[in-house]
């Protein structure tokens, strides 16, 4: 009788414990892919006083750490390919971004990418590639050869989306991504609002232009809940201290 009432209450606690993890499981697929934080640089720079310039050390700092901390740059198309196409996205996953195209970005960023490993996402403003302090195509083509730099849109002009008609919307959408692909020969997927400044019209036209995937400027960390043109995005400015920064990656 005893080996019977055993044997039963076994019987019972794995049909509970798989059960359990059946609804576990089940709610596990129900709550969607996890957060991924994206992180918003400007430029690296020595200057002092402009929130949007971080010093080179500090960059370097906060790199190295998030490659000792095993967290692993991803692309966007990989973000796309995790959340939407059931890919496995690796450990403690981060996209690295930079806007407007700043020529320190290859000239003080790049080489830390470098020696970190560490990929990056730079949107850039196609009208002022060429111009003083900004980055020339060349440079582009040689950091994307590295297999660590992606070169996604930020529009022509920097012009806010939300002051422009929609003909002008199109041709800032359209002539920036075109110019990507024909300079760099792979299509231009990714959109950042200019000023992180975006209306339904504006979402509405990244979404005919092409663009798969768009970023705006509200913290937090990117969530498949806030749909394919709203990605939140972590501001990293250059006044943060490496405790503060691990606080920013982590408060998902």
């Amino acid at each position: 009788m005893r080996t019977y009432l055993v044997g039963l209450s076994l019987i019972t606690l794995c049909l509970f414990s798989g059960n359990l993890r059946g609804e576990l499981f089940d709610q596990s697929r129900a709550a969607g892919p996890s957060p991924v934080p994206i992180l918003l640089y400007h430029s690296v720079s020595g200057d002092q006083g402009d929130p949007l310039k971080i010093e080179p050390a500090r960059f370097e700092e906060q790199m190295t750490y998030l490659m000792n901390e095993g967290y692993h740059s991803i692309t966007f198309n990989e973000l796309r390919e995790g959340w939407y196409n059931g890919r496995a996205l690796p450990p403690k996953p981060i996209i690295i971004t930079f806007d407007d195209g700043y020529e320190d970005n290859y000239s003080a960023a790049y080489p830390i990418l470098l020696r970190t490993g560490m990929k990056a996402t730079i949107f850039a403003v196609t009208g002022s590639i060429g111009a003083p302090g900004r980055l020339t195509w060349n440079q582009l083509h040689t950091m994307e050869s590295s297999g660590l730099v992606d070169t996604q849109s930020h529009t022509v002009t920097h012009f806010n989306l939300t002051k422009l008609s929609d003909e002008e919307k199109m041709k800032e959408l359209v002539n920036s991504r075109n110019e990507i692909q024909h300079k760099l020969g792979h299509p231009a997927d990714v959109f950042a609002y200019p000023y992180g400044f975006y209306d339904r019209r504006s979402i509405d036209a990244v979404q005919k232009a092409g663009y798969q995937l768009a970023v705006i400027t509200e913290p937090g960390a990117a969530d498949v809940k806030q749909g394919r043109f709203k990605l939140h995005r972590i501001l990293i400015t250059g006044d943060l201290t490496l405790d503060q920064f691990k606080g920013a990656i982590t408060e998902l």
